[in-house]
């Protein structure tokens, strides 16, 4: 074996060459950290936040692209309304936009008395049964003979739900 003998110019090429592929592996990592990002952009899952938006704008199942851009459900359950708690909840949209997903409805009240606001839990359901997302919400306050309104929203994809599971919070 040979000894390689340091001198002070061999010693400051050395060092040179390290921090020269110290900084290429840098430049490398944040090369590649930025393509992943474009891709995810193309795939429409953009961090935004404190969260990560879930819509996928190609995933067509149960939904629909409108002229305007807009993804929309077209679930024949959902279309129907959903029973809970002896009122229907109707009218029942929900949209996408490529980073934000919104669901709304209305509640007519026919049950000759006034009902008072809660907390609810809408679960989005795809065809398999599978939870899309779990949005807690507001059942508004809704006097006798009147109609209410529902709303949430969610960077996950429920504009592809098949069916909705609402839950009352219990105290």
């Amino acid at each position: 074996m040979k000894k390689i003998k340091l001198n002070k110019k061999n010693l400051v090429i050395a060092i040179t060459i390290l921090i020269v592929l110290i900084i290429a592996i840098i430049v490398v990592i944040k090369v590649v950290n930025k393509d992943k990002k474009d891709k995810n952009e193309i795939n429409n899952e953009l961090e935004i936040g404190d969260f990560e938006t879930k819509i996928d704008m190609t995933n067509l199942e149960n939904s629909q692209i409108r002229e305007d851009g807009m993804k929309i459900n077209t679930s024949s359950k959902i279309a129907k309304g959903i029973e809970f708690n002896d009122v229907l909840i109707k009218d029942i949209t929900i949209e996408s936009s490529g980073d934000m997903a919104v669901f709304n409805a209305s509640v007519e009240n026919t049950l000759g008395k006034d009902i008072e606001g809660y907390i609810i839990y809408l679960t989005f359901l795809d065809s398999n049964g599978e939870v899309i997302d779990k949005v807690e919400t507001f059942f508004p306050d809704i006097p006798d003979g009147e109609t209410g309104y529902i709303s949430a929203t969610t960077p996950k994809d429920i504009a592809t739900a098949d069916d909705i599971k609402i839950e009352r919070q219990m105290r």
